[in-house]
């Protein structure tokens, strides 16, 4: 019991010393500089102890940076896989789109020096009397329609103009009764002749003898005659083939492949040379 209260008399003279000297030394420092050198040489040696002291700290912010740079880097890179999913797929519309402007170049029978000669029209009046295919379009003699120039719209022959005025014509379409227009099958290479029969009706060959090779899907189109289309616009398919042998004839159908009905840009194209 005696030696703990030596002890803590001890103690508590040591804390009384410790205390006084700490305040001496700060009251020298305050006021003098005699303690400057000492400072300094307190401060170089605890500069190691303080930066390894700090050492998991620099670890910590590092590994954060670290690990945020490494998911920056994964929302770059999922980003860029977007990005190239997106360009991919408009190279594919794009080819696609190739692909479709070549297939109706092919089948309006492009010809760069026919196109030269096209005038872009609009349709500015139909025709209300059922019995006559007939439209107005907006061009005409000022610029450069004349009478029998065939006429298309963007999947085939359309028609061609019966009369022109100064700055409109009017275009017989392809299935008037009144239209007649020189054909040839593809696949054979055999000239015809596809009549209209009126709206909502197909055309029809004329005169198609019974031995004649006409099967049903066979493209048609313009044979060059006549002055009026270059060879090789496409007017139809052939619908239906009846044999009637009672005439030794066949009753042939063809499904126009323009858009009568549709409301779309013409192309009028100039008189053609007959061969």
């Amino acid at each position: 019991m005696a030696l703990r209260s030596i002890q803590t008399v001890q103690n508590t003279h040591l804390f009384l010393a410790l205390f006084i000297s700490s305040v001496l030394l700060l009251a020298v420092s305050a006021n003098t500089r005699y303690l400057t050198p000492l400072e300094g040489a307190i401060r170089f040696l605890a500069q190691p102890i303080v930066y390894i002291a700090h050492v998991p700290a620099y670890a910590k912010d590092a590994a954060a940076s670290y690990v945020v740079s490494r998911d920056e880097l994964h929302d770059q890179n999922d980003q860029l896989l977007k990005d190239v999913s997106r360009l991919n797929a408009t190279l594919v519309e794009l080819a696609q789109a190739r692909t479709t402007i070549a297939q109706l170049r092919d089948a309006l029978g492009y010809v760069e020096e026919n196109r030269r000669n096209q005038v872009l029209s609009e349709i500015v009046q139909v025709n209300p009397n059922r019995q006559r295919q007939e439209v107005i379009i907006n061009v005409g003699a000022e610029q450069g329609v004349q009478v029998d120039s065939g006429v298309l719209d963007p999947w085939g022959v359309y028609g061609r103009t019966v009369e022109v005025f100064s700055d409109t014509s009017r275009v017989l379409l392809l299935n008037d009764e009144r239209h007649a227009t020189p054909i040839l099958l593809n696949r054979t290479r055999q000239y015809f002749i596809a009549s209209g029969n009126g709206s909502d009706e197909p055309l029809t060959l004329d005169n198609v003898n019974l031995s004649s090779d006409i099967r049903i899907g066979d493209t048609v189109v313009t044979s060059g005659l006549g002055g009026v289309f270059p060879e090789g616009l496409v007017v139809g398919v052939v619908e239906t083939v009846t044999d009637v042998v009672a005439e030794s004839i066949k009753h042939v159908s063809v499904s126009p492949s323009a858009h009568l009905k549709a409301k779309s840009y013409l192309h009028v194209i100039a008189p053609v040379e007959q061969p």
